[in-house]
């Protein structure tokens, strides 16, 4: 089954206070560039992003700013918002990180079941 990165949030997002200081602080452009970034470490190796100078330019290339917003956005992102965090030269998402176990959690029984029924399919059909 090919990866299309996926992963679930709330609906509701944009209700979380945490979320609302953001927009309240950069408007829903904010709201925008964090979900950029979401995707962005979702699709990354280990759901995380290196704090290393071509990270800072990539993320300011896809974000449409500059590279010292950036940096100033991910630190409020993770001072201020308590929505990232850093961690030995990294930042991620702790919720971005529970809900990729959890759908890999989902994926790991749906596997075994269909192991299951193809073993029993096996066993139960007529030579």
């Amino acid at each position: 089954m090919k990866d299309s990165y996926y992963f679930k949030h709330d609906a509701n997002a944009r209700h979380d206070p945490k979320i609302q200081i953001l927009i309240s602080d950069y408007g829903m452009a904010g709201y925008g560039m964090y979900w950029v970034i979401i995707e962005m470490l979702r699709e990354a190796t280990h759901t995380r992003l290196d704090e290393k100078d071509y990270v800072w330019s990539a993320l300011a290339l896809e974000l449409k700013i500059t590279v010292t917003e950036v940096k100033k956005f991910i630190e409020d992102c993770v001072e201020k918002y308590e929505l990232l965090t850093r961690d030995d030269g990294f930042f991620f998402s702790e919720s971005l990180l529970a809900r990729m176990v959890k759908l890999e959690e989902i994926r790991s029984k749906r596997q075994r079941a269909a192991e299951i029924r193809w073993i029993d399919k096996e066993l139960n059909s007529p030579l």
